[in-house]
C-alpha cells in the first residue's frame, strides 16, 4: 500500500471512528491491526469493509465497568447496524469477512462461535419475516412498506397516532428483542416461528382490548363477535388468536402456547421491571401495551433495547 492510498485509508478510518464515537484506546487498536493485516495480506475490495470488521473486532475486546459495581461488561456497546451503516456494508458482506479477518488474525474460537451465532440468527430472522407479512395482514390492515423505508423521526414529546405501519414494526421490534433473550429460540427456525405467533397473539390482544377498529382486517376469523359494534365492550381478557393463527399458517397449538406461558412471560415481567409499562392485573399481560404506538413514552424505551 502506497503512502497516498494509505493515508486515505487512515482518514477514512478516522471519520468511522469519529462517526461511531469510537474511544481513543479502541480506534487505535482497530488502525494498529488493520495495518498489520495490510502488511501481510492482500485485503481485497473496499478497504472501508476491512476498517469495520478490524473495528468490531477491536469493539468487541474492550470491555467497559458497570454503573455502582466492580462488574465489567464485553463490548464498547457500539451498535452493528451503525457500523454497517457507516462502512456502506450489508450484514451478508460482513459476515464473510469477519470470517476471513477472523481467520486471518488467529482469532479465538469463541469469537467465531458468535459469528456463527449471529449468522444463523440472521438467517432465522431472515425466513421469519417472510412468514410476518402475510399473518400480519391477516389479523391488520396491510402496512405501508414506503412508510416503513421513510424511518420517520417524530418528536419525543408528540403524540404518534396508531397506523398499520406502526404496529406493523413495533410487533417485529418486540419479536426480535424477546428472541434475542432466548438463545435457544434465536438459532431455531421452528421456537422463533412460534414466538412470532405468540407476539402477534399479544399485539392483536391490545389492540382489541384498546378498540382501535380502524387497525383491524375485517375478515379475519379470529375477531371477536360484535367488536365493531359502537357499544362493543372488550371482556377483561383479550382474545387469544394462537389457535386461528397455528391453522393458517401452520403452526403447532402447543408449542405455540409453550412459548407464550414461558418465554412471554418471563420477558415482560423483565420489561415490567425496568418500569417499560405499567404493571398489567395479576396472571395477565393485557393491557401492557394498551394504544401501541401512540404514546412515544411507551414504545422508545423498547426499540433503544
Amino acid at each position: 500500500m502506497g503512502q497516498l492510498e494509505e493515508n486515505e485509508v487512515a482518514k477514512q478510518h478516522h471519520e468511522l471512528c469519529t462517526a461511531l464515537n469510537i474511544d481513543a484506546t479502541t480506534a487505535m487498536q482497530a488502525w494498529s491491526s488493520y495495518k498489520d493485516m495490510s502488511h501481510h495480506y492482500l485485503l481485497e475490495g473496499s478497504q472501508l469493509h476491512w476498517l469495520g470488521c478490524s473495528l468490531y473486532v477491536s469493539c468487541r475486546k474492550a470491555t467497559v465497568p458497570t454503573v455502582n459495581s466492580n462488574r465489567t461488561i464485553e463490548g464498547n456497546l457500539v451498535c452493528l447496524t451503525s457500523l454497517l451503516k457507516q462502512c456502506k456494508m450489508s450484514l451478508n458482506q460482513f459476515l464473510s469477512k469477519c470470517r476471513k479477518w477472523a481467520d486471518m488474525c488467529k482469532l479465538p474460537d469463541s469469537f467465531v462461535v458468535k459469528i456463527t451465532r449471529l449468522e444463523r440468527n440472521f438467517a432465522v430472522s431472515k425466513v421469519i419475516f417472510t412468514k410476518y407479512l402475510p399473518m400480519f395482514k391477516q389479523m391488520f390492515k396491510p402496512p405501508d412498506l414506503d412508510e416503513l423505508l421513510m424511518h420517520v423521526r417524530h418528536n419525543k414529546k408528540k403524540m404518534i397516532h396508531a397506523t398499520p405501519t406502526k404496529v406493523f414494526e413495533f410487533t417485529w421490534i418486540l419479536f426480535v428483542l424477546t428472541k434475542a433473550e432466548y438463545l435457544d429460540v434465536s438459532n431455531d427456525l421452528v421456537d422463533a416461528f412460534h414466538l412470532l405467533i405468540a407476539t402477534c397473539d399479544l399485539i392483536y390482544a391490545n389492540v382489541i382490548q384498546s378498540k382501535l377498529k380502524d387497525l383491524v382486517n375485517l375478515d379475519f376469523p379470529g375477531m371477536p363477535r360484535g367488536f365493531l359494534e359502537p357499544r362493543y365492550c372488550p371482556p377483561d381478557e383479550g382474545p387469544c388468536i394462537i389457535s386461528t393463527l397455528c391453522k393458517h399458517h401452520d403452526g403447532l397449538l402447543m408449542e405455540a402456547k409453550s412459548i407464550k406461558e414461558y418465554c412471554w412471560r418471563n420477558y415482560m415481567s423483565k420489561l415490567l421491571n425496568k418500569q417499560v409499562k405499567q404493571p398489567p392485573p395479576p396472571q395477565t399481560h393485557q393491557g401492557t401495551l394498551e394504544h401501541p404506538l401512540e404514546k412515544t413514552h411507551t414504545t422508545r424505551p423498547i426499540q433503544s433495547e
